[in-house]
């Protein structure tokens, strides 16, 4: 049995969903979780920079990629996200059109400080798995230009930028 995902922050890079020992059960599809807005105002325990949230927001779009997993890799990816973040299933729309359901990870707790920011290299895997999955190229260059800090820790800023993001399914 397999569950869907939609993944709309880092995991939407393949590789970076690798990275959690999770493997897609096919190529992931382009989709939108519509009526929500992306953000970056999760912060993470870890390194203390924004990761991305997804909040109801009439009007909005928030793109993404939406893969299939086994169930054994859904509590796989629960505990790679960690307990900072819950899923709840929710209407998503395939690029063709299609309506179906997907788990959608939600920010178990959001801050509104304004100076929080994601890492460059998390930006990164956000506008490569973009690319990877063909989702719109105005969607692909609104996330270029989220505002976006370098990590100081330089071994975790080379570490990540040495995983690149790319379809190893055809």
């Amino acid at each position: 049995m397999s569950e869907r995902i939609f993944a709309y922050g880092s995991n939407m890079c393949s590789r970076r969903l690798r990275d959690y020992s999770v493997v897609p059960e096919e190529r992931g599809r382009a989709a939108v979780l519509q009526d929500h807005r992306l953000c970056f105002n999760k912060k993470s325990r870890k390194d203390g920079s924004g990761k991305a949230n997804v909040e109801r927001h009439a009007g909005a779009d928030v793109w993404g990629v939406l893969y299939a997993i086994r169930d054994s890799d859904l509590q796989t990816l629960d505990h790679g996200e960690g307990p900072g973040y819950f899923r709840k299933k929710m209407p998503v729309h395939t690029i063709d059109g299609a309506e179906t359901e997907g788990w959608v990870y939600f920010a178990c707790r959001s801050t509104r400080d304004p100076a929080l920011r994601p890492y460059t290299w998390y930006r990164r895997f956000l506008v490569e798995g973009a690319k990877e999955h063909g989702l719109p190229a105005e969607y692909i260059e609104a996330l270029g230009r989220i505002e976006a800090i370098p990590d100081k820790n330089r071994q975790r800023d080379a570490e990540k930028r040495a995983l690149m993001c790319r379809a190893d399914l055809a």
